[in-house]
């Protein structure tokens, strides 16, 4: 049996729900179907630490994150969520360990500045007295947000789930789509349970396996997977208060609102869809959490875990329609949760509008032919 829909939207993690819910919004006659190969937060979503950051050095990216952020804070009212996302904004601190990185810091409070994100630079003795487990030898200075923070991945998802669902969107978890058919002026989506699905628009929001299906229709797109590993610890007293982004360690270290610390610490890896927790990352991640962050000593690590990012050549994301009409992506490239507020309404109202969307237009496939990339410094 063929089922029919308007918009169907492969994906059910933060930017295919937030996209569906903006749409239903906007069009709500519209029949909107969102599948997903797996269960419930299966994909990145429940694999990353889920912190928010208005401290970029784009432009592009601040705008997206300040006002995801403002959503965020509402977010339990917009979507009619009492329970919350657990929502805690400690602030974020970037530390440079050298002169380079901490120009970049000047340059950025200059450019945040002009976009009104409440950023400051911070001397090394500063940043001691906010985070007094860091190491502060050979800290050149820091750079920080109050704004910025984290919260729950599992609970903004359900949130967006349970409100797409109130307003008529389905939600189709285990339907597994293996490839797409041109038919006309429709696509025919042909799923694994041999539900298949005729839609009018597609968008596609499967982050780093997004090229398995757009294969199908012969598009070829330089996205990747990029394998992440993370470490959790046992709930503590509060003791880093704000999230820690180290580019010398190459670390991201948070505490969540009930007390576990999250650590995710880049490894070198090959490119690719391993999820798997490798049996060094233990070992490799408290050295480098530890030389920057002594005072963790005593708390102990409860489980690692392995997750995947999606890549692009510039780290940046994938947003609008592709070469094939009525075919649209939207890739994260590794800040899904934290832009997905912004891109879910940026997506919306490209599904509809006619021709490129001002703000997902920079974010187009086009820049990967013209070689106009647009790479972002302040990347972990």
């Amino acid at each position: 049996m063929t089922q029919t829909a308007d918009i169907l939207i492969i994906g059910a993690g933060p930017y295919g729900l937030s996209c569906a819910w903006w749409t239903a919004l906007r069009e709500p006659k519209a029949k909107i179907v969102v599948v997903d190969e797996g269960d419930f937060a299966c994909g990145g979503i429940g694999r990353n630490a889920s912190s928010m950051r208005m401290q970029w050095g784009l432009e592009l990216n601040i705008k997206l994150c300040k006002e995801s952020i403002a959503f965020f804070e509402e977010a339990g009212k917009r979507l009619d969520y009492p329970r919350g996302i657990d929502l805690r904004q400690q602030g974020y601190l970037l530390l440079a360990h050298d002169e380079s990185t901490f120009a970049q810091f000047k340059a950025n409070h200059e450019l945040h500045k002009k976009n009104d994100v409440p950023s400051k630079l911070l001397t090394p003795e500063e940043c001691g007295k906010l985070v007094p487990v860091l190491n502060t030898e050979g800290l050149v200075g820091g750079s920080f947000c109050h704004k910025d923070g984290n919260a729950s991945p599992f609970l903004w998802l359900d949130a967006l789930l349970q409100a797409a669902r109130r307003l008529n969107v389905e939600v189709r978890m285990n339907t597994r789509v293996d490839r797409l058919i041109t038919q006309g002026d429709r696509f025919l989506v042909v799923t694994r349970e041999q539900q298949d699905i005729s839609a009018a628009k597609i968008l596609l929001c499967t982050d780093w396996a997004a090229p398995q299906l757009l294969q199908t229709v012969g598009i070829d797109l330089p996205i990747t997977g990029m394998p992440k590993q993370g470490l959790v610890t046992e709930a503590w007293p509060e003791i880093v208060a704000p999230v820690v982004i180290s580019f010398k360690h190459d670390f991201a270290v948070s505490q969540v609102l009930r007390g576990n610390i999250l650590a995710v610490v880049a490894q070198d890896r090959p490119d690719g869809d391993d999820t798997r927790s490798t049996p060094d990352y233990l070992s490799f991640a408290s050295r480098q959490i530890l030389d920057c962050l002594p005072g963790l000593a005593a708390i102990k690590v409860l489980r690692t875990w392995g997750g995947v990012i999606s890549k692009t050549p510039d780290m940046q994301a994938i947003l609008g329609e592709t070469e094939l009409e009525n075919l649209y992506i939207a890739v994260s490239a590794y800040k899904g949760f934290m832009t997905s507020p912004a891109v879910g309404r940026i997506m919306s109202e490209a599904l509809f509008d006619s021709g490129a969307h001002p703000e997902a237009a920079p974010f187009g496939t086009e820049r990967f032919k013209t070689g106009n990339l647009i790479p972002e410094p302040l990347t972990v």
